[in-house]
């Protein structure tokens, strides 16, 4: 499966030390994951500012390269102008966006709401929007995804000892803190979101209806 990433979530996994167990988690290789042309050199560069340990950092970087970057070409599309056009999407987000529009196996990964959220407010975009429907990670639901396949003990403690800052981490995990707490808070933020959401069942139910 190839996953279009930005570089938020995957700096926070990565200070996390949970970017690789969200590969495995999701199935995909590194080599699978597709990030901008810019990406490719400002990762390493906000590594060193966001990232707090040589080894975070190191990890980061090889990881980054090891994944492809996106064509070239896409710049060309039609659709890319009215995507940059949009309140609260900027043009590496919009790259990401139409990449997984165009390629409808492929799953999107993002750390910026915003941008989808101004994805499911404007009308000219609804058939991007309608595309994307379950195909869209964000860092909420991957912690979610990472909570169902290796438990919340173990993500918790991942999370305490993470090497970057994060407002919705500081919330949803931290010492004396449970899952249920945990799921309440990583679904609320991200419950406007959830036609987009892959693995949206794993919400907290009653932030569904």
């Amino acid at each position: 499966m190839i996953v279009f990433a930005d570089n938020d979530i995957l700096i926070k996994l990565a200070g996390c030390d949970l970017l690789v167990p969200f590969c495995e988690a999701i199935q995909t290789q590194d080599s699978d994951f597709f990030v901008t042309s810019s990406a490719k050199f400002a990762i390493p560069k906000q590594s060193k500012k966001k990232l707090k340990t040589p080894q975070s950092i190191q990890q980061l970087n090889e990881f980054i390269g090891r994944t492809n970057t996106i064509q070239d070409a896409l710049t060309q599309h039609d659709l890319l102008d009215e995507l940059i056009t949009t309140p609260n999407i900027d043009g590496g987000e919009a790259l990401l966006i139409l990449s997984a529009y165009i390629n409808p196996t492929c799953k999107l990964a993002t750390g910026d709401k915003r941008c989808l959220t101004s994805l499911l407010q404007t009308s000219s975009l609804n058939n991007i929007a309608t595309s994307l429907m379950g195909r869209v990670y964000t860092l909420e639901t991957a912690m979610l995804i990472l909570i169902s396949r290796l438990g919340y003990d173990v993500v918790n403690q991942k999370v305490i000892q993470r090497c970057v800052d994060d407002g919705t981490l500081n919330l949803a995990f931290g010492e004396h803190r449970a899952i249920d707490n945990a799921v309440e808070c990583l679904s609320s933020y991200c419950s406007n979101l959830i036609p987009l959401l892959a693995e949206s069942h794993l919400l907290n139910s009653a932030l569904k209806y």
